[in-house]
């Protein structure tokens, strides 16, 4: 009788084990359930899918890098830069060679040129188109050359804001005109077609004035600039061109113009000398006369 009595209370013990790990197993599920629906809760109502781990929602929904925002901020910006340049040379026509060189290197080109001799002196009046990428290259292969630098001004002009207001006024037209043009095959009347064709006309004479200023900024940002003043003066002389002898030299070109001149002036009255070599001849003949009537 004792020992079934001691197998009850051992078969008693054990059930009230199993019970309580059993209590406690779905406990823990329970809890794990809670939680996973408690946070997909809060994920639907933060915006988030659950199915995004914490990490990766957070590497998304951050900024752009530093370096990224500047290089976009960077292809934004619109610069025309622009420059004068004035050089003295002693050997003109090899600094003429040296420039033209120069334009092949850089892949830049001549938008005028002139030149001028004058008192056997030459100058060369120069203006380059150079892509602005090479424009700082350009200007120091210039200035390491053999050519003195009289005077110098480079400028720049920011026209970021120009360009974008023109360039998104240009979308603007361009997605009403595309509108208009749908328009016209559902016009009811011949009134309603004049009305949509006219404005389709004006807006694409908008678009094409729009087109031409874009293309203009453009060119002008893509290409810099640059007006160049080659010439020689008295500075090839050995004294230089504030020597006595220059000054020489030119008092004595200055003279020889002068009897030039008034020779060629003398020769360009010849009617008057003509005129007057007859006055004279008919002067004499009438004194001649006249002497001769009163010795009869």
């Amino acid at each position: 009788m004792k020992r079934n009595n001691l197998w009850v209370l051992l078969l008693l013990i054990s059930m009230g084990s199993c019970g309580n790990k059993f209590a406690e197993q779905n406990s823990e599920e329970m809890s794990s359930k809670d939680f996973n629906e408690t946070a997909a809760a809060t994920s639907q109502d933060a915006g988030i899918s659950p199915l995004v781990s914490p990490e990766m929602t957070l590497k998304e929904s951050m900024p752009l890098g530093t370096d990224d925002v500047a290089q976009q901020s960077t292809s934004n910006i619109k610069i025309i830069r622009s420059g004068n340049i004035s050089l003295e040379s002693k050997k003109i026509e090899a600094s003429k060679k040296n420039i033209d060189a120069l334009l092949k290197k850089f892949n830049a080109y001549y938008e005028q040129e002139s030149s001028n001799n004058n008192n056997n002196f030459t100058s060369y009046n120069l203006t380059i188109r150079i892509p602005t990428s090479s424009f700082d290259n350009f200007l120091i292969a210039m200035e390491n050359g053999e050519d003195k630098i009289t005077d110098k001004k480079i400028s720049a002009e920011d026209v970021s804001i120009t360009y974008h207001d023109v360039e998104s006024r240009l979308k603007s037209k361009r997605a009403y005109l595309l509108r208009y043009q749908e328009m016209v095959s559902s016009a009811k009347n011949v009134k309603d077609l004049l009305e949509i064709q006219e404005q389709i006309r004006q807006l694409q004479e908008e678009i094409d004035s729009k087109e031409a200023v874009l293309r203009n900024l453009t060119n002008q940002v893509n290409y810099s600039t640059l007006t160049v003043d080659l010439f020689e003066y008295q500075a090839n002389l050995p004294m230089g061109s504030k020597s006595f002898f220059a000054k020489v030299k030119t008092s004595l070109e200055f003279g020889w113009n002068l009897i030039q001149n008034i020779a060629l002036g003398i020769i360009g009255i010849w009617p008057v000398w003509i005129v007057v070599g007859l006055i004279i001849i008919i002067i004499r003949n009438f004194r001649k006369k006249r002497r001769m009537g009163k010795a009869d």
